[in-house]
């Protein structure tokens, strides 16, 4: 059995614990993992700026995940490895689609995020990323000047349930559109996946799929999950994202540390490194 080399973590839901921070144990065992030799690649949704503090607090040694695989960026140089935006034309239409059924959305230029208007959304999602929205006082749709990394839907976790199946029936094979969290919709390239991103970055790395594990708890993290050698599924995820395949393993909750317990074992084990 060949040694992990590269270690992909999701962040929300999984890296991350229930408060959104990392802990010590967490930065403790992510650069154990890095001093044993393996890549340490953080895998989110989340636009490079979101990504910055935490990459800083682990000291991560390779290009970060962003955008749901949709850019594989160095978030200290702002090198751009690999990028799938969305065709400004098709972003327009979902913006179009998502704005007539009522809903608040962000989109993705620029390395930022434009915004309709300032509202309670804006403020949350300005805190969980630490980046400030660009405001348009209009509608995005209209407000669009290059193609976007993503279109994103803010709204209930009612509200998401309702209008996923009805965003992914009329954007089928144009878009891929997936729940990343509860209350988010992720519009993104029907070409653009997690695991996409990171087939790239292996070849840039010199990495065999052979060596690589993945860290997961949303639907948006099943085809990162299914594409790594090891998969290991927070406990915290649901049901579905635990039994989407026969191989994944289950990791103790990110309220425990989950993501930790499984690299310090692994590190013991010494499966872990050159």
């Amino acid at each position: 059995m060949k040694k992990i080399r590269l270690i992909a973590v999701d962040m929300d839901g999984t890296l991350l614990n229930h408060e959104g921070k990392l802990t010590e144990r967490t930065i403790k065992a992510a650069k154990a993992a890095m001093e044993k030799g393996a890549k340490f690649v953080l895998s989110s949704g989340r636009m490079p700026g979101a990504l910055r503090a935490f990459a800083k607090e682990i000291g991560v040694n390779a290009p970060c995940v962003c955008f749901n695989g949709g850019a594989a960026v160095d978030v200290f140089t702002d090198e751009i490895f690999y990028q799938t935006p969305v065709p400004i034309e098709l972003a327009k239409d979902i913006a179009k689609t998502a704005e007539s059924m009522g809903l608040y959305i962000h989109a993705f230029i620029n390395g930022g995020y434009i915004a309709p208007v300032y509202n309670e959304k804006t403020a949350q999602y300005e805190k969980l990323t630490t980046v400030k929205a660009t405001v348009v006082n209009g509608k995005v749709s209209e407000n669009m000047t290059e193609a976007p990394m993503k279109v994103l839907v803010l709204d209930t976790p009612e509200g998401v349930e309702k209008v996923l199946p009805i965003l992914q029936e009329k954007f089928n094979g144009r878009a891929s559109i997936m729940r990343s969290q509860k209350h988010l919709i992720e519009c993104v390239d029907k070409n653009t996946s997690k695991a996409g991103a990171l087939e790239h970055l292996i070849g840039v790395l010199g990495i065999d799929r052979e060596e690589t594990l993945a860290f997961g708890d949303g639907q948006n993290d099943l085809e990162m999950l299914k594409w790594a050698n090891e998969s290991y599924v927070m406990d915290n995820a649901s049901d579905a994202v635990k039994n989407a395949c026969e191989r994944f393993k289950i990791a103790p909750s990110n309220r425990e540390d989950g993501v930790a317990q499984v690299i310090e074992q692994l590190i013991k084990e010494g499966r872990i490194g050159e």
